[in-house]
């Protein structure tokens, strides 16, 4: 589904509830410099009437889309769809989904729901002068909802939504599955950041090149209750890389698989994919508990120094092991990045 996808950036003024309503959402209100409101609205109920899992990441660390968000501007910035600027929660982890929560959109008491957690978060960013950063799609048309107008979006224009997964859907949302447009609030704090992430329990992983539920996948629901577990991920992944060695890059860059198991694993069209979408092909063998050095010569997968992400994939396309490496990371020259897990 063709969206105008980005991240809209300013301070957090104040938030109304929605209880007792169809597909409720938490209306949060922001404010740029100028006094210029936006509205964000957060999905705390699916349609079906199913709560919805969240990932709370505190502190979010060590992920390439970070270091944008300083340069960042004010309102709303279109993304482009790559690990250093956009969310996308399968082909740039953020969390593991198995630690995902669940809590109804609204309850009897202080602090027993969902609405209430991140009116909690917001509040104390409010406190603290922070700032928020949400990444969904933009209003692109004045819906005249009442709650606009109390916030002071007039033109019903200054707003986003879609903060939440959007991929992985099965049915009736299968059309709005793409990559890298998954939506979030990234809470920007004095001395940390704080991720706040969203997803429908119906929502399926792992998925595919176009972001919809593979083959094999299982629905959230079903990994945090425990009733399925993902997958077996293969016994090889990717271990490091020399994202800046010494000299010219072109030719020299290096990304290293290993293999856990204890028999050779014979990789066959297997494909490595950088965050620009550039393919190196991959047809060699892993000797048991070896490690196989794969020498990009530039025409392929490229490593850039300001971060990113590695994704590899199995003759039918499956992702096999996915990593995300940062400007940090590749800050020293002819020095191996060892990806963290």
């Amino acid at each position: 589904m063709a969206i105008l996808y980005g991240v809209l950036r300013g301070r957090p003024d104040r938030f109304t509830r929605e209880d007792n309503i169809a597909s409720p959402h938490l209306q949060i209100r922001v404010l740029e410099d100028t006094g210029q409101p936006w509205r964000i609205a957060v999905n705390v109920e699916s349609n079906t009437g199913s709560d919805v899992a969240f990932w709370v990441v505190d502190p979010l660390a060590g992920h390439p889309l970070l270091a944008s968000l300083p340069g960042r501007a004010q309102g709303f910035t279109a993304l482009a769809g790559n690990a250093g600027q956009a969310l996308d929660f399968v082909k740039a982890p953020l969390f593991d989904f198995a630690r995902g929560r669940v809590l109804p959109p609204s309850g009897g008491a202080s602090a027993d729901d969902l609405q209430d957690l991140l009116a909690l978060f917001l509040d104390q960013c409010k406190a603290a002068g922070g700032e928020i950063f949400a990444f969904g799609a933009k209003f692109e048309q004045n819906l005249h909802k009442p709650i606009d107008i109390e916030f002071g979006n007039t033109d019903g224009l200054h707003g986003i939504h879609d903060i939440h997964m959007n991929q992985g859907n099965v049915g009736p949302h299968a059309g709005d599955n793409g990559i890298f447009h998954d939506g979030g609030l990234i809470l920007a704090f004095p001395d940390r950041l704080m991720g706040l992430f969203v997803g429908f329990q119906s929502q399926c992983v792992p998925t595919d090149a176009a972001g919809n539920a593979a083959a094999g996948a299982l629905s959230i629901e079903r990994i945090l209750t425990g009733v399925s577990t993902p997958p077996p991920l293969s016994t090889v992944y990717l271990e490091r890389a020399l994202v800046n060695p010494d000299g010219p890059d072109p030719g020299l860059e290096t990304v290293v698989l290993g293999n856990l198991a204890t028999a050779p694993q014979t990789l066959t069209h297997w494909r490595l994919l950088d965050k620009n979408g550039r393919v190196t092909l991959i047809d060699a063998t892993v000797a048991p508990g070896a490690s196989l050095i794969v020498a990009l010569d530039g025409s392929g997968v490229q490593l850039g120094n300001d971060g990113g992400n590695l994704i590899l994939l199995d003759a039918s396309g499956a992702q096999v092991d996915v990593v995300t490496y940062t400007a940090a990371d590749a800050a020293s020259p002819g020095l191996y990045v060892r990806f963290r897990r």
